[in-house]
């Protein structure tokens, strides 16, 4: 009798073991996005935002910006992918959409540039998306604040 109850013990654990493995992978491979906002001005209309998303993102595809973010910021060695492949996947994943954001000064419109991931491969890509911000305000023009502004 002891032997079944030992079995039945042991037999229990490995079965939440294994659920416990099961849910914590599922949690890590579930899609996510992260992204950085550019505030914008409230006083622009809906047009001129989805007009400045729009530039953003065909300027962001053309050219080697993403290849020379991939490159800076070392993102095919964290992806285990070569360099043309990482950049293929950053190309794909890439998003530029209209949003709002918390600033010092209230709620915000805003243009969040960023990538559709997983929740494993959060950081790489969130410091793709970090490094892209630094191209963008030179394509607008702007200067590049000397503080994270969140």
């Amino acid at each position: 009798m002891q032997r079944w109850i030992v079995t039945s013990v042991v037999g229990a654990l490995l079965a939440g073991a294994g659920g416990g493995f099961a849910l914590w992978n599922y949690r890590e491979n579930r899609p996510k996005k992260v992204w950085v906002p550019l505030p914008l001005n409230a006083a622009l209309t809906e047009e001129k935002r989805e007009q400045l998303a729009a530039e953003i993102k065909a300027k962001l595809l053309a050219g080697t910006i993403i290849a020379d973010a991939v490159e800076e910021t070392d993102f095919a060695s964290k992806m285990k992918l070569t360099p043309e492949q990482a950049e293929a996947e950053a190309r794909q994943r890439l998003f530029v959409e209209l949003g709002e954001t918390d600033t010092p000064m209230g709620r915000v419109p805003s243009v969040n540039i960023g990538f559709n991931c997983q929740r494993k491969s959060f950081n790489a890509y969130g410091s793709l998306a970090t490094r892209l911000m630094k191209d963008v305000w030179k394509m607008l023009g702007i200067k590049e604040p000397e503080a994270p502004l969140f």
